[in-house]
């Protein structure tokens, strides 16, 4: 009986927090959250935990106006993006990015960063 109720709630367990490791943020990149760079960089390269569909990435001043970005969302999911950045003045700026991952679940994101040179 008592092996019974530990495998229930075994189960329990994995079913319900099979959902949370299918969504993913991303896990390294090369603009930390809040950084102070001296200089601009000229590419945003970030990785998610898990293959993800990259659906947009968007780049605005701190006062919300849209910088161009020259971005087609890759057709396949992957883990691993690579976003060329237009020559950017100092300032703040946010990154904003929205992924999709394999069960449908839309994910967000921000990262803000300042160039100070």
């Amino acid at each position: 009986m008592k092996i019974s109720h530990a495998f229930t709630a075994l189960a329990m367990t994995i079913l319900f927090s099979a959902p949370a490791v299918a969504h993913t943020t991303i896990v390294a990149s090369n603009i930390d959250k809040g950084a102070e760079l001296a200089a601009a960089p000229t590419v945003f390269e970030f990785s998610f935990g898990a293959k993800v569909g990259l659906a947009a990435i968007e780049l605005e001043t701190f006062s919300g106006d849209a910088v161009q970005l020259d971005f087609e969302p890759p057709r396949q999911m992957r883990k691993d993006f690579e976003v060329s950045l237009p020559t950017l003045q100092a300032g703040t700026f946010v990154l904003k990015w929205r992924a999709v991952a394999k069960d449908g679940h839309v994910m967000r994101g921000e990262i803000d960063f300042t160039i100070t040179g």
